[in-house]
């Protein structure tokens, strides 16, 4: 069961957007997606089963909406260095 939020927005705001009314609660429930990825609040898993997709759609997801947690960057450069290390042994 969920909860049913209704919120107001502007017409000048769809228009900025360039956003169809019926297209907007699905870009909310993304945008807040996005938010609670990006904070650590879901999990990568979490992302995919709230919006049903598979790990694949889900990296594209999360790719395209650049939600990137701040600490992803330092391990994959330290994942990076760790390998230059290996393959120069």
């Amino acid at each position: 069961m969920g909860t049913t939020i209704e919120i107001s927005i502007p017409d000048s705001l769809i228009k900025a957007l360039g956003a169809q009314p019926e297209d907007l609660p699905r870009h909310t429930f993304e945008a807040l997606i996005v938010q609670a990825y990006r904070t650590g609040r879901i999990t990568h898993a979490q992302v995919g089963e709230l919006l049903h997709f598979n790990r694949w759609k889900t990296d594209a997801f999360l790719r395209n909406s650049q939600a990137f947690r701040p600490h992803e960057v330092e391990e994959f450069s330290s994942d990076l260095e760790c390998l230059r290390k290996l393959s120069s042994k």
